[in-house]
């Protein structure tokens, strides 16, 4: 037993630069951000990122794949973040292959998003800082927009069901590469977004916004995020297919993917 208080002594001793601790050893975080990275590098295989400039209060993606988004994460945003981006490898000769090497700034109190974007093996690999509000909707209301990570154009549509036929104008009309639409309202139950080419009536591709746990909606201190959950937001982002001859070559149509932007109980609403 004293080893062990020993062993928790010192690991609680060794505490990582970039925090500080009141009179009470509570740590305080630093003015921060909140940080998620999603890959939409569509010519190699999943990537390592990561803040190298210090341990604490950094984001990390470890693996992350094509089409992948980590978890938010809390940033230290008092300093510019020098941020790296590698091959997911156990080979040092691999992983030492730097794909994007870039330093961003972050806006204390903001949420972002990192879209990994450009291709790599033209060495045009970058992030595209996407802003992410979270904002509440109404009572009763679900809020979604599109954002366009593939290389030309897109119309998004929202539908109530994946099979129904597109409505007759776009609910997002051509949102450019590496854009975003503005939110839209919509009552919480079923949805499902719909892609096309700019100007085209031919779908690209389709996928049903996900359902919170119908368990989870009554009762719980923090309800899931889902279209049947109110005050929840989302964006459905737009993947070209995978380049051909590529680790994404299987990946051979555009896609949809749905990430939660505010989860029901976020700033703005007690639960």
């Amino acid at each position: 037993m004293r080893l062990n208080r020993l062993t928790l002594l010192g690991v609680a001793c060794v505490i990582p630069f970039g925090c500080g601790k009141d009179a009470t050893g509570t740590v305080t975080p630093p003015p921060n951000a909140t940080v998620r990275y999603v890959n939409a590098l569509a010519d190699t295989g999943s990537v390592d990122i990561a803040m190298i400039d210090q341990t604490q209060w950094s984001a990390y993606a470890k693996p992350l794949a094509f089409r992948g988004a980590s978890a938010y994460q809390v940033v230290d945003a008092t300093k510019p973040r020098h941020i790296r981006v590698f091959p997911t490898s156990t080979d040092a000769a691999v992983t030492s292959q730097i794909i994007d090497d870039e330093t961003l700034t972050f806006t204390p109190g903001t949420r972002v998003t990192l879209l990994l974007t450009g291709s790599a093996r033209a060495n045009t690999a970058h992030f595209v800082v996407i802003s992410d509000d979270i904002s509440p909707p109404a009572a009763g209301q679900i809020s979604v927009r599109l954002v366009n990570a593939g290389g030309a154009g897109v119309d998004g549509y929202l539908t109530n069901a994946a099979g129904d036929p597109l409505p007759g104008s776009p609910t997002f009309a051509n949102v450019a590469p590496t854009q975003t639409s503005a939110y839209v309202a919509r009552p919480t139950g079923g949805v499902a977004a719909r892609s096309t080419d700019a100007g085209s009536a031919t779908v690209t591709a389709t996928n049903a916004g996900p359902n919170a746990p119908t368990t989870s909606l009554t009762g719980d201190l923090f309800p899931a995020a889902g279209v049947n959950s109110q005050y929840s937001k989302f964006s459905v982002y737009y993947f070209p297919r995978g380049v051909a001859g590529s680790p994404q070559n299987a990946l051979n149509t555009p896609g949809l993917v749905w990430f939660v932007d505010r989860n029901p109980c976020d700033a703005g609403i007690t639960c």
